[in-house]
């Protein structure tokens, strides 16, 4: 009796040795262990870079500021549509994160409408966009947008007064109102619109850079300031408004040929045109816009090398 319980004890001995060799887990080399890892920590130093950047360089503010190349980063609500206001006429949008409409006019992530950008996703971490004009290259808006459960945002961009100045930023709509009139009539129009304080379509107003080299006017007894004062730009116009001062003891007639150089196209002034000794007024001085040449081709002379 005793013999055959010990038999039976080492029969289930040997087969629990059997089944625990059988549930062993293979050994996993060191090398595949270190390589995980470091992927996972990759991952992590990587998600923890983007949330660093979000939180250390995101603005609130309702009116955004662009330089053009000079990423900005906003919080907008997740899973709501958000209002992005470009300063594009016709903006059009480029990103690897956002999806558009699949049929033609639907909307998708990102719907835009006049120089409106839609954007409504469920992505909980940051999506990324350049606005650009239709049909333009020439300068590009950088935008990053962090989702969070906030009330839907409405967002303006505004674009730096140097951007503003350089022309480059020429609103199509500006180009279409100045060319529904004759030339004249657009100067004119211009001038009437800035001593109502209104802005023509499609114009953008700003106030002088630095960097900008400022109207002349030379007329004795007249003090005529361009500093500190604003820059209305089009298509094919700028308009700088100044002030002039008469320092004189008597009554000055301002000339608006005192302001004349080769690229101006008219001046003006408001609300006086004769001052009175110590009166101010209003100083408009309209300048064409030289277009951009490099892409014309060359004519070859008839002269050859000859001088």
């Amino acid at each position: 009796m005793v013999n055959k319980m010990l038999v039976i004890a080492m029969a289930l001995t040997a087969t629990l040795s059997v089944s625990a060799q059988e549930t062993i887990i293979p050994v996993v080399p060191v090398g595949v262990m270190k390589k995980a890892a470091l992927e996972v920590a990759e991952r992590k130093q990587n998600f923890s870079a983007i949330n660093d950047q979000s939180t250390a360089n995101i603005s609130s503010e309702t009116v955004i500021t662009m330089t053009p190349g000079v990423n900005q980063i906003i919080p907008i609500a997740i899973g709501h549509p958000n209002r992005i206001v470009t300063p594009f006429g016709s903006p059009e949008v480029v990103s690897t994160s956002l999806a558009g409409g699949i049929e033609e006019g639907e909307c998708g992530e990102v719907c835009i409408k006049d120089n409106v950008i839609y954007v409504a996703t469920d992505k909980e971490h940051p999506v990324t966009m350049f606005i650009t004009e239709q049909g333009s290259e020439a300068r590009a808006l950088s935008l990053t947008m962090v989702p969070r459960k906030v009330p839907p945002r409405e967002v303006f961009l505004k674009l730096d007064d140097l951007t503003v100045a350089s022309g480059y930023m020429s609103n199509p709509k500006a180009k279409r109102w100045e060319r529904s009139k004759p030339y004249i009539d657009t100067i004119r129009t211009v001038f009437r619109n800035l001593a109502l304080g209104e802005v023509p379509t499609g114009y953008n107003i700003s106030s002088i850079p630095n960097t900008i080299v400022l109207p002349s006017c030379n007329q004795p007894g007249m003090d005529v300031s361009f500093s500190g004062g604003q820059l209305m730009t089009g298509h094919s116009l700028a308009v700088f408004v100044g002030v002039a001062q008469n320092l004189t003891s008597e009554p000055q007639e301002f000339l608006e040929a005192s302001c004349g150089n080769w690229d101006v196209a008219a001046v003006s002034t408001w609300p006086l045109k004769v001052l009175e000794p110590g009166q101010r007024t209003e100083v408009y001085v309209a300048q064409k816009k030289i277009q951009d040449r490099s892409n014309t081709s060359k004519r070859p002379s008839l002269l050859g090398g000859a001088k």
